[in-house]
């Protein structure tokens, strides 16, 4: 055999120990999350403070969001280099998250957060637009350039749209509760803006099934092509 397919071949296994570390990494950081949700969901649920359950329902789905999307990303481009950068934030992101969990019987915290949350992820996605780009030249086949051009599309509508979106409807909502306590809270106004969130995250989770749906093909393909090669 000759040296650089030595070299490939060391690649490839290094590739699916860094898959293996991410989704280790991402499956327990999330499911701390969890735990955290579960903590703060007890009073809530067993005393029936129905006004507390989107907010709780709410947070299941951006742990199950945060859960699905960085599985997708693993295995359409994460790989041998370790990114260091990104896991970093991974932490972050899941620490402020994680607070944000133990808010879902404040509103006025809750959103504060989750705007803080949202930068974070807002970074990670930028943060991750760099790694795919200097990724490029492993992006060869016909499928592979298919699956490369379809990251970039939805790295950059998140980082374009989608997250700037979410920062100002968090912030906006958190500022409505600041200056108008009697009118979101007393009154409960501030229920409007969380069922429009939860739709909003049951919709974007969707979205990530139909993501993966889309690209299991050329991820496939991805690595079919890498194993021919080693």
């Amino acid at each position: 055999m000759t040296d650089p397919h030595r070299r490939r071949e060391a690649k490839l296994q290094l590739d699916h120990t860094v898959v293996g570390i991410e989704l280790t990494l991402i499956s327990i950081i999330q499911g701390l999350a969890l735990g955290v949700l579960a903590a703060s969901s007890v009073q809530p649920l067993v005393e029936w403070q129905w006004q507390v359950w989107p907010y709780i329902a709410t947070g299941l789905v951006a742990i199950l969001i945060f859960w699905s999307r960085s599985l997708i990303h693993t295995l359409s481009f994460i790989g041998w280099p370790l990114e260091f950068g990104h896991t970093f934030i991974y932490f972050g992101a899941t620490l402020i998250e994680a607070v944000a969990l133990s808010q879902v019987a404040h509103p006025e915290r809750w959103f504060a957060l989750n705007a803080l949350y949202a930068v974070a992820v807002w970074g990670l996605y930028a943060y991750d637009l760099q790694v795919v780009r200097r990724h490029a030249d492993d992006f060869r086949t016909a499928g592979e350039q298919a699956l490369f051009a379809d990251i970039l599309r939805d790295q950059q509508a998140n980082i374009r749209v989608l997250m700037p979106a979410t920062i100002a409807l968090q912030a906006g909502v958190w500022w409505l509760i600041h200056a108008y306590p009697d009118l979101m809270l007393q009154r409960q106004w501030h229920l409007l803006p969380i069922l429009l969130s939860l739709l909003l995250s049951l919709n974007y989770l969707y979205d990530g099934v139909r993501l993966l749906r889309r690209r299991r093909d050329w991820i496939v393909e991805r690595n079919a092509q890498e194993r021919a090669e080693s």
